[in-house]
């Protein structure tokens, strides 16, 4: 049972790491993520610009996916194709 947790959190890592890597070339991602990690304008909170940074994320996140779809659906595949590789 441990094995089969493992592998599925194995393989969603890789198909978060492909997604990540799609979407890291948004510059409205990087802007977000550099507002997060240098504190911002200093008068917003943490919370907000991590809410920022999300909303961010799945915007690319669907904008790419639409824009380049075989690339996840490649990934998407080969994670699950991983995962059974694993498991025999």
């Amino acid at each position: 049972m441990k094995v089969g947790i493992k592998q599925s959190a194995a393989s969603a890592t890789v198909f978060l790491g492909v997604l990540l890597a799609l979407v890291s070339v948004d510059a409205r991602v990087r802007d977000r993520f550099e507002d997060l990690v240098a504190g911002g304008n200093g008068l917003s909170p943490w919370s907000s610009r991590f809410a920022d940074l999300s909303d961010a994320l799945i915007g690319a996140a669907r904008h790419q996916s639409i824009e380049n779809a075989p690339l996840v659906v490649f990934a998407a595949v080969s994670a699950i194709l991983v995962l059974f590789m694993w498991r025999t």
